[in-house]
């Protein structure tokens, strides 16, 4: 009886400290913070360019311009995931900020003398550019500063039609902190936030060897900045990640050894530089093992999914996370067949869940407008390891 009276006790106390949070808290977890990133404020258009648009920049650095638009960068407004979720969260700026960085694109000037929305204020912005918005993270996002080009290089004299300087975040994961690095915010017992790519990068095999971001996702070349300048190093801006096939082949590796009738097999984040999958927490990954015998029957052995699960209200936490971090192994014991055979693995990202997607489709017009290829481009479920041999020892 006691043990009840206790019991009932701890469950109304629980009760009452989640109620007072949540009237703490009506704005609900996203809400604009000190923590809150913020938009890139107003730019002007540097003298010598005719506008902040990409393809403005493309008509002198076409290879580049051309890149760009085949990244996920250029998408970043037109995102259906992100459109479909703006709506479910009344157009809070938390995203926004993010995926169309500049002042420039947007159609909103927001001010906060708190940083809190109990005293956001909107003003009409009129300086918002539509059709620069609908470039998501474009040139100038990175590159333009009060009325300057910023880039890695240093020299004194580059003969550019416009005004240039020298910027040392472009040579560490500073440039790409600014975004994929969402702070942990009020109400919020997540010490890496919402996205916390950046922190994840920290620690690991790869930033003990002074790897950063570009390493990876902006992969070097030699070539003219334009036409007619002369060819140096530089970087492609294609930032392949979670929607590239090849980059996401290049995240685990694995290891199988026999002990007896039991077939241990050993699964190593080695070549991504954070947790994987990163980013938002709708996402995971699932490995599938298998085993196909010298006479082609096949027998699933063992599934593992890799994510990490968040409790978004009242208060954020991480419920469980499994992901691995740079260089971190996990493994996975299971009885081998009988049979003699090769052991496979297929690994599949997927971008949420069938339920999430189901409720974003039905509920805020995911997909609205978009053909049947961009449908497919935009897939939840992506494949990028299909029958993959690993070797037995």
């Amino acid at each position: 009886m006691l043990m009840k009276k206790i019991f009932i006790i701890t469950g109304i106390s629980s009760l009452l400290i989640v109620s007072i949070i949540y009237l703490l808290n009506p704005a609900g977890i996203y809400q604009l913070s000190e923590k809150t990133a913020r938009y890139i404020p107003h730019q002007e258009v540097p003298s010598g360019t005719a506008s902040l648009k990409a393809k403005d920049c493309g008509a002198c650095h076409m290879e580049i311009y051309q890149e760009w638009q085949t990244s996920l960068h250029s998408k970043a407004f037109i995102d259906p995931f992100f459109t479909a979720y703006l709506k479910k969260d009344k157009g809070d700026p938390t995203c926004s900020v993010c995926h169309t960085p500049l002042e420039n694109q947007s159609p909103i000037i927001l001010s906060s003398e708190s940083g809190s929305y109990d005293d956001l204020e909107t003003v009409p912005n009129p300086d918002f550019d539509p059709d620069l918005q609908k470039e998501g993270v474009t040139c100038a996002a990175c590159h333009v500063k009060d009325g300057v080009i910023f880039g890695p290089y240093q020299e004194k004299v580059l003969n550019a039609p416009h005004p240039v300087a020298y910027d040392d975040k472009f040579l560490s994961k500073a440039l790409c902190k600014q975004c994929h690095e969402v702070p942990s915010k009020d109400f919020s017992l997540m010490n890496e936030g919402i996205c916390g790519t950046g922190m994840e990068s920290n620690t690991g095999i790869w930033s003990a060897r002074g790897f950063i971001c570009q390493d990876c996702h902006m992969p070097t070349v030699n070539r003219p900045l334009m036409s007619g300048f002369p060819a140096r190093e530089g970087r492609k801006h294609t930032w392949p990640g979670a929607y590239s096939t090849s980059q996401l082949q290049k995240v685990f590796s694995f290891r199988a050894e026999m002990r007896e009738d039991n077939l241990t097999i050993r699964i190593t984040n080695s070549g991504a530089g954070h947790k994987a999958p990163t980013g938002d927490a709708d996402r995971f990954i699932i490995l599938d093992f298998f085993w196909i015998s010298d006479k082609g029957q096949k027998t699933q052995l063992e599934s593992i999914e890799f994510k990490r699960q968040v409790v978004w209200q009242p208060i954020m936490f991480v419920l469980s996370d499994n992901r691995l971090s740079p260089g971190e192994s996990t493994h996975i014991t299971v009885t081998k067949p009988s049979d003699s055979g090769t052991l496979y693995v297929n690994g599949t990202y997927h971008v949420m869940t069938e339920r999430s997607f189901n409720r974003l489709k039905d509920n805020y017009d995911l997909y609205e407008g978009l053909g049947e290829n961009l449908k497919n481009e935009w897939n939840i479920q992506r494949p990028f390891i299909e029958q993959q041999k690993i070797d037995v020892h």
